[in-house]
């Protein structure tokens, strides 16, 4: 895997690769995918040979995050700095605008940039992501204080892949990616995370939008979702039938496909 860096302002590189399967010789436009809590692009990596065909694939490691630099403990995280981190990004990349695809509170931060900054987008795609204040993960940051990152993973990673994932799949993604964490990453990200709320924000959504989520998350409930979801004027919303809160990890290829669909039909629509 070939790492490409952006130098941000505040001297902080944001990590990215791009993965690009297209006819070299037409014009393709850019999907850009954003992980979640304690993540890094590798979460897409399933994802991927759906999409790389038919665009260029970009995955960004957020600050703090994978290859990109670590987040002191002391980091005051803020929805703006990591708006503007995806925008640089964007720009970066020399596009006009992109596919955007988020997932937890990746998907909360590409909503947050669909309603401020819809010239970016597209299309948007949210998967299982949070629009209100956490509710059980109050004790995540004394775990991770007292028994560090990797035991958290542990912990908690059964209820982001559901119980029906293998132990094969739960250690791959505990040595790859959530226990690669900086611990001094989580430690801020945690104080500011869990208390995100963006309510506000979804009526002012008005992207071709499609919402995935699942029917037995432990975090959010189905009618909740559906509630939001109504929200957004030109929003789909699909359920996919399981438990995991992480369904972009769990379900990659019920959803990759879903997804690819979407972008496709409406790419079909504008073209018409």
């Amino acid at each position: 895997m070939t790492f490409s860096y952006l130098n941000r302002p505040d001297g902080c590189k944001i990590a990215y690769t791009i993965d690009d399967h297209t006819n070299p010789w037409e014009p393709s436009e850019t999907i850009l995918f954003v992980h979640g809590l304690a993540e890094s692009g590798l979460a897409w990596r399933a994802w991927i040979p759906y999409f790389s065909r038919h665009f260029k694939v970009v995955c960004m490691d957020l600050r703090g995050f994978g290859q990109s630099s670590a987040m002191s403990s002391t980091h005051h995280w803020t929805m703006d700095e990591l708006l503007d981190d995806i925008e640089a990004l964007i720009t970066h990349l020399n596009c006009s605008k992109v596919h955007l695809v988020g997932a937890k509170s990746g998907g909360s931060m590409v909503l947050k940039l669909a309603a401020d900054r819809p010239h970016l987008i597209h299309t948007l795609i949210g998967v299982t992501p949070p629009l209100l204040p956490a509710v059980g993960v109050e004790d995540w940051l004394v775990h991770i204080n007292s028994k560090g990152v990797m035991d958290w993973a542990r912990q908690t990673m059964k209820g982001r892949l559901g119980s029906t994932a293998s132990t094969q799949e739960i250690e791959w993604w505990l040595e790859n990616i959530q226990g690669k964490t900086a611990i001094s990453t989580l430690q801020s990200y945690l104080l500011w995370v869990p208390k995100l709320d963006i309510r506000n924000d979804i009526p002012n959504i008005h992207s071709q939008t499609l919402i995935i989520t699942t029917t037995g998350s432990g975090l959010r409930s189905l009618e909740g979702v559906k509630e939001w979801v109504s929200q957004i004027k030109n929003a789909r919303l699909h359920i996919i039938e399981g438990d995991a809160w992480h369904a972009a990890g769990a379900y990659p290829d019920l959803c990759a496909k879903e997804v690819l669909s979407f972008i496709l039909q409406q790419s079909s629509s504008k073209a018409s």
